[in-house]
């Protein structure tokens, strides 16, 4: 592991009785990274991201941001420390805004007490942030739509900047482009490289031609265990991986 990681997770273990979903996983990602995360279905890819993002806690291992242990910290607190999580579980709120949605995360995310709604509209100090992060993600003439307005890939541009909204300088995205399109697909990907190198960001992604577009690392889980770690060309090559995952894409 590297000294200088963002985001490092060191021996990593999660057992649900006999299944061993997280086996002694070691990843880092280091700053401005875009690392990847892929294996086949049952992986263990999400029970390892519920774990980094604290809606699970490990058996044993660490997980660490910046160099603090944050392993056993709340899942709400891990934002406030630099840790952001987007797009596995949508939190929108269909009858309000764009605007209004990012603003109310924001709020959330600031130590200020208010009325959750009427001061997210009222004060600038909440708007301006959401604003430049709708703009960041090709939302920046949407604010004022009702969120039950948008079509499935606009919703995940939204949850993309209530992410970019939290100034996490970690983003965790899961599956980006599940459910999209083939042109939505490809504005997310544009969306991600512009915003690559900015954050240290560990992606989990199916869609093999835009995870080796986009990653400067992948890592391949197989059941719970990472078996490969290298640049996107040394996976596409090696055979430990074609054999575990990639044979089956073939």
């Amino acid at each position: 592991m590297t000294d200088t990681a963002k985001l490092e997770i060191r021996n990593l273990r999660k057992s649900f009785g006999a299944l061993v979903a997280t086996n002694d996983v070691n990843i880092s990602v280091r700053p401005g990274e875009l690392h990847a995360l892929i294996g086949p279905n049952g992986a263990g890819k999400t029970t390892l991201i519920s774990q980094i993002s604290g809606e699970m806690f490990p058996d044993s291992g660490q997980i660490l941001l910046d160099g603090n242990d944050i392993t056993r910290l709340p899942a709400h607190k891990r934002a406030s420390v630099g840790l952001a999580r987007s797009f596995q579980i949508s939190q929108l709120y269909n009858d309000f805004t764009v605007e209004d949605n990012v603003a109310m995360a924001v709020q959330a995310q600031s130590n200020k007490r208010f009325n959750l709604l009427s001061d997210a509209r009222k004060d600038a100090a909440l708007r301006q942030p959401a604003k430049e992060a709708l703009q960041r993600v090709g939302l920046g003439d949407a604010g004022h739509l009702m969120v039950s307005e948008l079509a499935h890939g606009k919703k995940r541009q939204l949850e993309l900047a209530i992410a970019l909204s939290l100034n996490a300088s970690v983003l965790l995205l899961d599956e980006p482009m599940a459910g999209l399109g083939a042109e939505e697909s490809l504005l997310m990907r544009d969306i991600l490289l512009d915003l690559k190198g900015q954050y240290a960001i560990l992606l989990v992604e199916h869609d093999m031609d835009i995870v080796f577009s986009l990653a400067d690392r992948v890592t391949v889980l197989v059941y719970g265990k990472p078996v490969f770690t290298g640049t996107p060309e040394e996976v596409r090559h090696n055979p430990i991986v074609r054999d575990a995952y990639l044979g089956e894409e073939d």
